[in-house]
């Protein structure tokens, strides 16, 4: 890689950063942004100093990455003129996310808006299960909460569970865990159950409202794959509106969603009406 050319926003400045690292390349990274130019030098992977307009070292490299816009420029071999920046790459990278993610923190809503009678309607993402990426081991600095939230990381649980057994919000961890797989640390699987359908009927027992009945058998395939409790469930009829609904397991009732009357009526549901069902793990 003798040098590299491109625009920021089809390549971000952390994929920049890891692959100038990973190939331990020496010379100088020059941005041309829009308010004024950027000039970041690397020694054999590392940055060791920045400027951009008047801020140098990491406040400059923090500003870059609050506002990624640009074209830019590597020219190998180009020595520093200065060091202003003594911590490594990766964890220069992960404080630039950590910060970035402060400062957009509630900024983004949740996918979902409320529907009638005070039920839920949501586009629910598949649940999501973080990873440690495999291979040669990179050094870190982990704030506490980060720590806490790998110590947890083993495959199989979901962000909701983890957060669960931290006692955290979901989406502080969720936050945690995106910022860790953008600088390499994490990767995320989905893990998708299959959708049952099932055909709406009235209960003979005693459910709460906006709290459906569903088969045993078909909660314990569900949470074989997900590899978490299924607590929800979110059902699609057919003009596409998805409903979601607190889930009672039930011995023996085969393909159908169980449901008391006061449930019917605020959903606007209807006896023996076909629905979409797929498991939800992760709560909104």
């Amino acid at each position: 890689m003798s040098g590299v050319t491109g625009t920021l926003g089809l390549f971000s400045l952390v994929d920049l950063f890891q692959l100038l690292a990973a190939a331990r390349r020496t010379g100088r990274l020059t941005i041309e942004h829009p308010v004024t130019g950027a000039r970041i030098y690397f020694d054999r992977g590392q940055v060791v100093h920045a400027e951009f307009g008047e801020l140098a070292g990491e406040d400059a490299i923090y500003t870059l990455f609050a506002d990624e816009r640009g074209a830019f420029e590597f020219r190998l071999g180009l020595p520093s003129p200065a060091k202003t920046i003594a911590v490594g790459t990766e964890n220069l990278v992960l404080e630039a996310m950590r910060r970035l993610d402060e400062v957009n923190k509630g900024m983004t809503p949740r996918p979902g808006v409320a529907g009638s009678g005070g039920i839920t309607v949501s586009s629910e993402a598949v649940p999501a299960v973080p990873e440690v990426v495999e291979g040669e081991q990179r050094e870190f600095a982990l704030n506490p909460e980060e720590l806490a939230v790998m110590s947890q990381v083993d495959g199989h649980r979901t962000v909701s569970r983890i957060a669960a057994n931290l006692g955290l919000e979901m989406d502080a961890v969720r936050v945690v865990c995106e910022r860790l797989v953008r600088t390499g640390v994490l990767k995320l699987q989905n893990r998708r159950a299959r959708t049952a359908r099932l055909v709406t009927r009235l209960t003979r027992k005693r459910l709460a409202p906006l709290v459906v009945g569903v088969d045993v058998s078909i909660l314990n395939a569900w949470e074989n794959v997900l590899g978490a409790p299924v607590e929800e469930v979110a059902c699609r009829r057919d003009n596409g509106s998805v409903l979601l609904f607190q889930v009672a397991p039930m011995e023996g009732i085969g393909p159908y969603l169980e449901l008391s009357r006061d449930t019917l009526v605020r959903s606007n549901l209807r006896v023996e009406q076909t629905l979409l069902v797929r498991p939800i793990t992760d709560p909104t």
